[in-house]
């Protein structure tokens, strides 16, 4: 049933984070190259790999036992310019507990639409004291929602969550990057209106354009702690494979996303995210918020990609 305008439905010109383009919003890529549009997916549509044995071609590089050490917050104010609200650094937030820590947007309660990125930034090096390179990274940590999303659930409402290797070269030391990042980024689909609910999807480039590549994955929204896990190969510029709860589904060669940053500095910087989205909320706007909860990140590095899947990284609680 459509939501009534005083809802925060889905709107097929209004995505969140990166998918608003100027020109007939969201790019659904069901193949790179290949343009289709959201249809109803079958869970676990792709062919899952089970975790095997530990993966002795994988090194890691840093991991944080329990909440997410070391991670700060960013505010992504009105996330593709879909409306005018007002938001500013004080309408996203990270707290910790001893065992997690949550990420909120919209801590205050206003009518305001913005995605909190809880980020950590590695500069030149890795915490492993080697210099940041087109490496293959293995990035993974442990999501857990408050509750399950619901139109009762108001005003407790998401948009979507985020999970991100990001790859900024502001000098272009490694790659010709002509100011532009590379991404490997995913999000997993949270409001309720949507048909796409539950979807797991992957920021891509299709014609040069931004587009969000259906993995097939389907993750019925829960009170869980679930694992997810990306493996992207930074030289190749490419996806490897995604991995939820152990379960490794490949990406072959789906192309990283790029976003063009002319205003960004001249630094050398991997970042990985955990984001929370709050759900758009509407025409007629009424207020809504979000918070995710996430421990345990971990960061490996392959050092033979051509290994295929990584083993599960997912720590024993």
């Amino acid at each position: 049933m459509r939501p009534s305008e005083s809802n925060p439905g889905p709107n097929p010109r209004r995505f969140p984070r990166r998918t608003v383009l100027t020109a007939g919003g969201l790019i659904l890529a069901s193949g790179a190259g290949t343009l289709a549009a959201a249809g109803p997916a079958t869970a676990l549509q792709t062919t899952p790999t089970p975790a095997g044995p530990p993966d002795t071609d994988e090194a890691l590089v840093w991991r944080a036992r329990g909440p997410l050490a070391g991670y700060g917050i960013d505010p992504e104010c009105d996330p593709g310019g879909t409306t005018d609200l007002p938001c500013g650094t004080e309408d996203v937030a990270i707290t910790s507990t001893a065992d997690y820590s949550e990420v909120t947007a919209n801590p205050r309660g206003i009518t305001t639409f913005v995605n909190a990125i809880g980020r950590i930034k590695f500069g030149d090096r890795t915490p492993d004291h080697r210099p940041i390179s087109l490496a293959t990274y293995h990035y993974a940590y442990s999501i857990r929602l408050p509750l399950v999303p619901s139109p009762s659930s108001a005003p407790h409402l998401p948009e979507q969550t985020h999970q991100m290797i990001q790859l900024w070269d502001g000098s272009s030391r490694l790659w010709n990057a002509d100011q532009h990042t590379l991404e490997a980024a995913t999000f997993w689909k949270l409001n309720p209106w949507d048909p796409s609910f539950g979807k797991i999807f992957a920021y891509t480039m299709v014609d040069g354009h931004l587009a969000a590549h259906d993995t097939g994955i389907v993750l019925p929204p829960d009170t869980d702690w679930h694992r997810f896990e990306v493996v992207a190969d930074l030289a190749r510029q490419t996806y490897v494979s995604l991995a939820v709860d152990g379960r490794w589904h490949p990406l072959t060669d789906l192309p990283l996303a790029s976003i063009h940053h002319p205003d960004w500095g001249p630094d050398l910087t991997l970042v990985l995210t955990a984001e929370s989205e709050n759900a758009w909320p509407g025409t007629n706007p009424i207020v809504t918020q979000w918070t995710t909860q996430y421990r345990d990140p971990q960061l490996s590095r392959l050092r033979h990609p051509s290994a295929g899947h990584p083993s599960s990284s997912a720590v024993s609680r």
